[in-house]
C-alpha cells in the first residue's frame, strides 16, 4: 500500500512508537492486501498508530476515511487525525461514484460492527479501495447478529498486532489486566485481590454509600463502572449527594426534565404500539415524508391501540399524528424524567449532538446551571458549551457509566462495581477485561460476593452465530439481546453526529 521510502520517513517522524507499534505499523503500511486487521489489547495506543498509518497513507495518494460503529468511537478516532463518521450515517449516503480515488477506511471498534453492517460496508468499496479493521475481540460485541471482525480473523485476514499495553503505569495493575487480555480471568482476579484492590460488601446499600464515599475522596481522575443502568443511575445520585456533602458540589441544586432510554424496548418492540406507554417521548432520528416530520424532531405519545398496532402522538406544534409503529425505522423511545444539576456535578450526554459537537457518553463538567435550564458546561477536552436544556436533554450525571459506555475511555482510576447476582450477560469477561483496563493507575472492584466474583467474571458470552453448531435458540437470542441493551444504551448514530477534523 506504501512504499518503503515513504514508510521510512513516516518512521523517522514517529520514533516516539513503542516496538509493538512500530511492527504493526510497519506491517500494515507494507500490506498488499484489500483488508487487513489491527487487533490490539486495550491501552495498546491504536489511536497512536494509526496516526502514523494516516500519514503514510495520505503521502502515498490516499484519502483516508474513519469509520466507527458508535458515536463515541468515532470521536476518539478522530483524535488520530483522521476525518471520521459512524459507520451507520456512511451506509445512509448515497453510494459514491468510482472517480478513481484510492481511498483507505479505518473501520475503528470493528468488533461492535454486525454482519449486516459489515456486509452493505463492503459491498459498497470500489476496486482500489483499502480497509484497515481496528479492534479487540475480547471487548463487547455488537447487540446486533454476527462477529464478522472474529470470523474474518478465522478466515485468514492478514492482522497486525498490538501486544505491549501502555496505558497501565502501575505495574502490578499492568500484570493483571495483561492476564485479563490472555483470558485469564481467575488469575486476575486472585492477582488483584492479592494486591488489596478487591472488596467484599455483602449488603446493598453499603456496598454503593462506600463507592461513593471513596468517590468523593479523591474525585480527581476517578471513574466508577456498573454493570447495568439501574445501578449506574443510583450511584450517580449517591455520589452527587457525597460530593455535595464535602462542598466540591455547590448544594444549590436546580431540577431539570431529562430523556432517559428506555432501556426495556427492543429494536423489535419500537415496531409494536403495546410496548409503548402514554406520555413516552419519542425522537424520529431518520423522519417520516409521509408524516411529515423531519428528522431529529421529538413528539409524545398522546393514546395507544394495541389492537389495531396505532399510536398517536403530539408533536411539539400541537398537531396529532397517528401511524402503524411497523411502518417506521430510526426511532428512540423515552421517558421523560426530572434530575437534579449542580455547579460542579460531573455530567455525561446520553446522545450525540452535531449542534454541539458532542458524542455519546462523553464527559464533562458544570461551570453554571439555572433553573431556566442554561447550562455551561466545560467538557473533558478542554471545550466549552452553553445551551438550554431543551434544546438537547440528553444529559445525565457522569460519575458512574456502564461497562458499555466505558468501553474507549482511560482514567487515572476506576472504581468498578460488580454484583454476581445480575447474569452473565452484564457481569462476565468483557466486562472484567474493558472495566479493569480503563485505570491508568489504579482499579478498584467492588462486589457482593468475593467468592463467586472470578467465576463468574470469567464467564464466555461470545455471541453465537450461525455459520457454527453452537447457535442460540430464538428465545435465548432476544433474551440476550434484551440484557445486552439494559446495559449498553443506544447510540442514535441516525442522529447524523459527525466529527470532523
Amino acid at each position: 500500500m506504501v512504499s518503503s521510502e515513504i514508510w521510512q520517513q513516516v518512521e523517522e517522524k514517529h520514533s516516539h512508537l513503542s516496538i509493538s507499534q512500530r511492527a504493526a505499523v510497519e506491517q500494515i503500511v507494507s500490506s498488499q492486501d484489500k483488508v487487513t486487521g489491527l487487533e490490539g489489547v486495550a491501552g495498546a495506543g491504536k489511536t497512536t498508530s494509526l496516526a502514523a498509518v494516516r500519514e503514510a497513507a495520505e503521502q502515498e495518494g490516499y484519502e483516508v476515511r474513519g469509520l466507527a460503529p458508535t458515536s463515541r468511537a468515532a470521536h476518539k478516532l478522530a483524535e488520530s487525525g483522521i476525518e471520521t463518521e459512524t459507520l451507520q450515517r456512511h451506509l445512509r449516503h448515497d453510494e459514491p461514484p468510482d472517480e478513481g480515488q484510492n481511498r483507505l477506511y479505518v473501520l475503528d471498534e470493528s468488533s461492535l460492527a454486525s454482519t449486516k453492517q459489515m456486509n452493505e460496508f463492503f459491498r459498497r468499496l470500489h476496486g482500489e479501495d483499502r480497509v484497515i479493521l481496528v479492534g479487540d475481540k475480547r471487548q463487547h460485541e455488537a447487540v446486533e447478529a454476527g462477529r464478522p471482525y472474529h470470523q474474518l480473523q478465522q478466515a485468514g485476514m492478514q492482522t497486525a498486532r498490538l501486544d505491549e499495553i501502555v496505558r497501565q503505569k502501575d505495574p502490578a495493575l499492568k500484570e493483571a489486566v495483561e492476564q485479563l487480555a490472555r483470558g485469564d480471568v481467575f488469575g486476575a482476579i486472585d492477582n488483584l485481590d492479592q494486591q488489596g484492590r478487591v472488596h467484599e460488601i455483602v449488603v446493598r446499600d453499603d456496598r454503593f454509600s462506600e463507592i461513593a464515599r471513596e468517590y468523593a475522596r479523591q474525585p480527581q481522575g476517578t471513574l466508577v463502572i456498573s454493570p447495568d443502568n439501574e445501578s449506574r443511575r443510583e450511584l450517580n445520585g449517591l455520589i452527587h449527594h457525597e460530593m455535595q456533602q464535602r462542598g466540591d458540589v455547590s448544594q444549590n441544586e436546580h431540577k431539570l426534565r431529562v430523556l432517559d432510554s428506555r432501556q426495556d424496548m427492543t429494536g423489535a418492540d419500537r415496531q409494536w404500539a403495546a410496548q409503548y406507554g402514554e406520555g413516552d417521548v419519542v425522537r424520529y432520528t431518520r423522519g417520516s415524508k409521509v408524516l411529515g416530520i423531519k428528522p431529529g424532531e421529538y413528539a409524545r405519545v398522546q393514546q395507544v391501540d394495541s389492537k389495531e398496532n396505532r399510536v398517536t402522538i403530539e408533536r411539539e406544534n400541537g398537531e396529532r399524528k397517528t401511524y402503524d409503529p411497523h411502518r417506521l425505522s430510526g426511532v428512540a423511545v423515552y421517558h421523560e424524567n426530572e434530575r437534579a444539576f449542580s455547579e460542579g456535578d460531573r455530567v455525561q450526554f446520553t446522545a450525540p449532538s452535531k449542534d454541539l459537537q458532542v458524542a455519546n457518553r462523553e464527559l464533562g463538567s458544570i461551570e453554571k446551571v439555572n433553573d431556566a435550564g442554561n447550562i455551561k458546561i466545560r467538557m473533558d477536552s478542554g471545550r466549552e458549551l452553553a445551551f438550554n436544556i431543551r434544546e438537547h436533554p440528553h444529559l445525565d450525571h457522569g460519575y458512574a457509566v456502564t461497562s458499555h459506555s466505558s468501553q474507549g475511555q482511560t482514567a487515572e482510576r476506576v472504581l468498578i462495581h460488580v454484583d454476581t447476582e445480575k447474569g452473565e450477560q452484564l457481569v462476565n469477561s468483557r466486562m472484567a477485561y474493558v472495566s479493569v483496563s480503563r485505570g491508568q493507575y489504579d482499579a478498584q472492584i467492588y462486589t457482593n460476593d468475593r467468592s463467586e466474583l472470578a467465576r463468574d467474571l470469567s464467564r464466555d458470552i461470545t455471541q453465537r452465530t450461525a455459520t457454527g453448531h453452537d447457535m442460540e435458540p430464538a428465545a435465548q437470542k432476544i433474551e440476550a439481546t434484551s440484557a445486552h441493551q439494559q446495559a449498553q444504551p443506544p447510540e442514535h448514530n441516525d442522529s447524523g453526529h459527525q466529527i470532523a477534523m
